[in-house]
């Protein structure tokens, strides 16, 4: 992860090229800070909380988004809870964890409809399968990543004895390293992990089955017990991420221009930054229900099995005790018109930006 000083200089750097696409609008009113916690927020694998910024669609609903760092030990539900974060991008076990804890949590969006969280091997390893991993070293991006490798080793009839794991930790240049030397057989992580490793020219294979993979891998999450106080700035950060989210695939070149103007480090090497923001867009964080976000019981019933063998949870958690639809009603007033007129805006402010 990347220290929050770093994070907030380039935020300001980016804000302030991005402001120019709805300046006038911006300084006709007095925006509104929504706290948010990013699975990483320093990284444009998470390319909608810089398009929500950069194309105005959260400055049109009268926000503005100040990031709490993600690099941080502490659970992310204490923010909630303690107020300091009005939303935050909690993965399915975090989620699951927090209700098992009877913390009052509630997802309002699926950020995540395919797992970023994944099994990935050297382009020309001999290992084709999860069950060719036995006797062999699974590195992990952070302890919790061992989590995943046990449910997918699960499902091959494999478990974490028949592999050995330590953390590698979530550097690009040492995970990159532990599979080039050969350090590591395998490597378990998520889509910013895997993006950095591509990053350092390390060419790599999914082996995570597609089961593991569906999977609401990321949501937003917000505290009950404020939730109706807050619905206003609720309804307009998943108005204006799901916006942003469907420029994406509506307009990649724009999206990647848009990101780089807050994380240019990312894309020192354009084709490789273009990879990485392609894969969120197409795969992690592509729309796989009718509108953008929508809440899947059934898929949050159907993974709780395979949690409760890996001791996550102790029971199954009802989903209609944390699941709420009621912030709908803003995605499906979108219009690809009005995501269109945010790109253009931001493209006729920034020429030089521009990716042709």
């Amino acid at each position: 992860m990347t220290t929050s000083v770093g994070i907030a200089s380039r935020a300001l750097i980016g804000a302030a090229i991005g402001a120019l696409a709805f300046g006038s609008m911006a300084q006709a009113q007095e925006l509104k800070a929504i706290n948010f916690m990013s699975s990483n927020d320093g990284s444009c694998s998470v390319y909608p909380q810089f398009g929500l910024q950069a194309f105005g669609y959260l400055a049109k609903e009268g926000y503005k988004l100040n990031f709490l760092s993600s690099d941080t030990s502490v659970p992310y539900v204490a923010f909630l809870a303690n107020g300091d974060a009005d939303i935050a991008m909690l993965d399915a076990i975090e989620t699951l964890t927090a209700r098992a804890q009877g913390h009052d949590v509630k997802v309002v969006y699926e950020t995540h409809q395919f797992a970023p969280e994944g099994i990935v091997v050297l382009a020309d390893s001999p290992i084709q399968d999860l069950s060719e991993l036995k006797g062999k070293t699974v590195g992990l991006a952070e302890q919790p990543d061992e989590i995943t490798t046990q449910i997918a080793l699960d499902t091959v009839g494999l478990t974490l004895d028949d592999v050995t794991t330590f953390v590698v930790g979530n550097k690009g240049p040492v995970m990159a390293s532990a599979l080039r030397d050969k350090t590591i057989d395998a490597f378990a992580g998520g889509s910013s992990d895997r993006a950095a490793i591509e990053a350092q020219g390390v060419v790599f294979r999914n082996i995570t089955p597609d089961a593991i993979s569906r999977n609401p891998g990321n949501s937003l999450v917000v505290w009950g017990p404020t939730m109706e106080e807050k619905r206003p700035m609720i309804q307009a950060f998943v108005k204006a991420w799901a916006a942003a989210q469907t420029a994406g695939p509506l307009d990649i070149k724009a999206t990647v221009a848009a990101c780089r103007t807050f994380i240019p480090e990312q894309f020192e090497n354009l084709e490789k930054g273009t990879k990485m923001v392609s894969y969120s867009a197409y795969t992690t964080q592509l729309r796989r229900t009718f509108n953008a976000g929508d809440l899947q019981a059934d898929v949050w019933s159907s993974i709780q099995p395979a949690y409760i063998k890996a001791d996550v949870i102790t029971a199954e958690v009802d989903p209609a005790t944390f699941l709420d639809t009621s912030f709908q009603k803003g995605i499906r007033e979108l219009t690809t018109e009005y995501i269109k007129e945010g790109i253009a805006e931001w493209k006729k402010a920034n020429p030089d930006q521009v990716i042709n």
